[in-house]
């Protein structure tokens, strides 16, 4: 059975019981390979699609799961069945696909044209580059590439589809020390040309060599640079603020506040469907809703929130095309950069310290109240040069105060997955160290 026969089948009985139908169809391929000290160790090459079915009866959804075309009927039951178990007030909606779509082409299918051979270098060279000094005691490259195919039709007359999909790698490397020093070096893009493994594997030689010999700092206030991929992590913070599902459960702290400043004057966020340096773009959202720009931050002031059908009915607004399986995300968190490079912010910055590595997001940081501790890692910068390698410290503060503390942005505009953004210098943030 093809898929078309499969969601005529659907449609039909969905008319026969007096239901709106639903079908998502994804069909997703992926391919890594890893090197550990020059020897493969992991390789997968595989593929698998999915089928969701939803079915809408006076406002609620019975959902079901398929990996087969083999029995609509099943499927169909099963989402029906469903319905009846659903036990909640909220009313769900579906979209009728006559909203506005954007042409954008999010991938072009030229990973899926490499040679497998060709694939493997890319770990090889960057294996090759970090092996280059012998004070690299360990070392680790991955290369690997995605493409999902997205379609979603229902009853109500939509019919949409896309691909989307890109390359990534990254390595890391450890450093002979006292106590080993590692880091982490990585890539994406739409294109296999985006990907430098031979800048790669330097990046995270050169990094973790750099380490070497690290100290802890003095606690006490300073002025920091937050490196793109650390405030990268951080503004995953700010993702579950925007969402209007938190802020109608009074699960955000930006509830009430659109239209109020609660940020620097340079700092400026957008949601964008598409950018050229993300492999996360995307005409519509999972719900079918179009996609498009839109202003989170605008110098400093809050302007909206982020939306699915259901917080839009309740808000009385309309769909921002956000929806993301259950939650609500922005497609691409796009930070609009500054016009100084890394080395000008370093410059700038003069005496502080450049935040190279965080951890413990997900117990250190209170999307909720915005508050955060987080065990780090640092450069120690003095007269606008890095001198040293900083461990064994603590960086805590409130992401709403950070964010009003933003005196500039880097122009280093770096993608990670949805989100792209510059390097930030911070005026004062709280450091915990042991000296």
């Amino acid at each position: 059975m093809t898929f078309e026969q499969f969601k005529e089948k659907i449609f039909a009985l969905a008319k026969t019981h007096g239901v709106e139908a639903q079908i998502s169809y994804s069909q997703n391929k992926n391919f890594q390979v890893r090197y550990q000290n020059g020897e493969m160790d992991q390789y997968t090459d595989a593929g698998k699609f999915k089928i969701t079915l939803q079915l809408l009866k006076d406002g609620k959804i019975g959902m079901s799961y398929t990996e087969t075309l083999d029995d609509p009927e099943k499927v169909f039951e099963d989402a029906l069945s469903n319905i009846s178990i659903i036990d909640t007030e909220d009313v769900e909606y579906f979209y009728d696909g006559k909203g506005e779509y954007l042409d954008i082409e999010p991938y072009d299918g030229s990973f899926e044209r490499l040679s497998v051979k060709e694939r493997i270098s890319y770990v090889e060279k960057a294996h090759e580059e970090i092996r280059k000094s012998s004070d690299v005691i360990n070392d680790m490259a991955v290369y690997g590439q995605q493409m999902n195919e997205m379609r979603l039709s229902n009853t109500l007359g939509l019919d949409v589809s896309y691909v989307s999909g890109g390359g990534f790698m990254y390595a890391m490397a450890v450093a002979k020390d006292t106590s080993p020093r590692s880091a982490v070096e990585f890539a994406l893009g739409r294109t296999p040309i985006a990907l430098d493994p031979v800048h790669v594997g330097t990046k995270a030689r050169d990094e973790a060599l750099a380490l070497v010999g690290s100290q802890s700092v003095k606690s006490g206030k300073y002025r920091v640079i937050l490196r793109s991929d650390v405030f990268s992590d951080i503004l995953g913070l700010l993702i579950s603020m925007i969402s209007a599902e938190n802020a109608q459960k009074n699960l955000s702290p930006l509830k009430g506040k659109i239209g109020e400043k609660i940020g620097s004057d340079v700092l400026s966020i957008k949601d964008l469907p598409y950018h050229p340096l993300s492999i996360s773009s995307a005409p519509f959202d999972t719900q079918g809703v179009p996609t498009k720009e839109k202003t989170i931050i605008e110098n400093g002031v809050f302007k909206t929130f982020l939306h699915n059908l259901k917080t839009a009915k309740k808000d009385g607004v309309e769909p921002t095309g956000n929806a993301m399986g259950t939650g609500i995300q922005p497609i691409n968190l796009y930070v609009v950069p500054g016009s100084k490079s890394f080395d000008e912010l370093l410059k700038t910055l003069d005496d502080g310290l450049v935040i190279i590595e965080i951890e413990g997001m997900h117990s250190g940081a209170n999307p909720i109240s915005g508050n955060f501790s987080l065990g780090a890692k640092a450069f120690r910068v003095e007269g606008g040069q890095i001198t040293h390698g900083v461990e064994q410290i603590t960086i805590s503060g409130n992401f709403l105060e950070m964010i009003k503390n933003i005196e500039e942005l880097g122009s280093d505009l770096r993608a990670f997955m949805g989100i792209i953004n510059p390097s930030v210098l911070i005026s004062t943030l709280d450091v915990a160290g042991n000296m």
